[in-house]
């Protein structure tokens, strides 16, 4: 709607998952850096810790699409892990492209995942397993992961798996060190710091085909305020604040749009 307005190609703060809008902060980037690391070095498990709306999931989506550009193997996730550990080992499997039926027992479906495991490994590709929401598996899912590393460390499989959840995750994981000790990788997101919403800001404006920053001094100050530095947050009071600067014909926007934006998101969530 204020695209035009604005002398933008495209809306500069959705909230989806697109990795060209990506702005490498300090924690962002130290966090990518070691799952680059994960895959490259094909360790078998990495977990990415952090609260709701810090970007793990988006931060995965940046990191397939750089291997996607290297030429690199599947990219598999697990978007709602409450799936009983047989059907969570089924689902891998089959979104792996493994033949199986869905009437089968629980040997079968390892077997099958064994299987096709091999080929992939056979074929020279390392797929990466991401699932997401991980701090919601008890701890029998817990126990047919490890068995999937199992098959890793028998020479059967070449994968690397990312676990994502919240911060709980890591203590979770403490319960079954069996899987514990398998962790090649932990890293927790954390929120921007004050001193880089301007650059998140500017970042994500000039991808969107304008140069000049629309935000003012104040306005990024009452950004960081008001979302404490937290990606969702500030990507939802960007997009209403500039569409409160172009209702109203601003031609900056200032502390007091943003300060208009959060009004409005908290009486629409109320």
């Amino acid at each position: 709607m204020y695209e035009r307005y604005w002398n933008l190609s495209r809306r500069p703060f959705d909230d989806g998952a697109e990795p060209e809008l990506y702005f490498p902060s300090t924690g962002h980037e130290a966090s990518l850096l070691k799952l680059r690391y994960l895959v490259a070095q094909r360790k078998g498990l990495g977990v990415l810790a952090g609260e709701h709306g810090l970007g793990k999931t988006y931060l995965t989506h940046v990191l397939e699409t750089e291997l996607t550009a290297q030429g690199e193997s599947p990219f598999l996730r697990l978007v709602f892990p409450q799936l009983s550990p047989t059907g969570t080992l089924s689902y891998l499997a089959r979104r792996l492209g493994a033949n199986i039926p869905f009437t089968v027992s629980d040997s079968e479906i390892l077997a099958g995942l064994e299987q096709r495991l091999k080929e992939l490994k056979a074929e020279g590709r390392h797929t990466v397993f991401v699932i997401d929401d991980a701090h919601l598996l008890e701890m029998p899912h817990l126990h047919a992961l490890r068995l999937m590393l199992n098959l890793r460390e028998e020479k059967v499989g070449d994968f690397s798996m990312i676990l994502l959840g919240r911060t709980e995750l890591f203590s979770r994981l403490q319960q079954l060190s069996a899987l514990d000790q398998r962790v090649g990788v932990k890293t927790a997101l954390e929120a921007l710091p004050a001193q880089e919403i301007p650059g998140y800001t500017t970042t994500r404006l000039r991808i969107a085909g304008r140069e000049e920053s629309v935000f003012t001094r104040s306005a990024a100050e009452a950004i960081w305020q008001i979302s404490q530095g937290i990606p969702r947050r500030i990507n939802q009071l960007c997009d209403l604040a500039m569409l409160v600067g172009y209702v109203d014909q601003q031609s900056k926007i200032t502390d007091i749009d943003v300060e208009a934006a959060a009004e409005e998101l908290m009486s629409i969530s109320a």
